[in-house]
């Protein structure tokens, strides 16, 4: 009869663990803290060097072996480096001011090392924001990755207009061509 008892007692705390550590908190620490300030952090990185008209490294926040995230750090540099040649040459307004964003998180799952979030971005439709900013719902995969969480994924309705594909890579910032390009479309 022990060894039934204690068999039971074993299985069942087993059991226990392995639902534990499904759910989206283990021994009550939640994850969701982590998941919100990384999001919140690429995003303002993001910002800040579409604002400052300087790149800021974005790597941090993403899984750099997704074409996606590669794409999103290509994108960046071209968008910022054509903003600040735009606004050395004068040759049209270029935003400075940071308009408010609101992160309305709808669903924030985890399981094992990765989470599945849901997210809306309420902006002031009345104003310009970065193309990486995209109001309404922002769809997120992350995974834990050597104790930080990693954007795996990232849908959005401005997918196309920024970073352009998820599957094919964008060629690498040709900054020379770029200024020409620019040039010729301003004179």
């Amino acid at each position: 009869m022990k060894n039934i008892s204690k068999r039971y007692l074993i299985f069942s705390l087993l059991f226990l663990f392995m639902i534990i550590s499904q759910n989206t908190s283990i021994y009550g620490y939640s994850y969701d803290i982590e998941i919100k300030e990384t999001i919140e952090k690429f995003y303002d990185t993001q910002y800040k060097a579409y604002l400052e008209l300087e790149y800021k490294d974005i790597t941090p926040f993403l899984d750099m072996t997704k074409i996606q995230n590669q794409n999103k750090v290509i994108a960046l540099k071209s968008l910022v480096a054509r903003r600040k040649y735009i606004d050395e040459k004068k040759y049209g307004y270029v935003e400075k001011r940071r308009f408010p964003v609101t992160f309305n998180y709808k669903k924030i799952e985890v399981k094992n090392n990765k989470a599945e979030v849901i997210l809306v971005l309420e902006i002031d439709n009345q104003q310009a924001y970065p193309p990486f900013i995209s109001s309404g719902i922002n769809t997120f995969e992350l995974k834990k990755e050597k104790g930080n969480w990693k954007i795996i994924n990232h849908d959005y309705m401005k997918l196309e207009m920024f970073e352009i594909s998820k599957t094919k890579k964008l060629p690498e910032l040709n900054l020379e061509e770029m200024q020409k390009s620019i040039d010729t479309e301003f004179n």
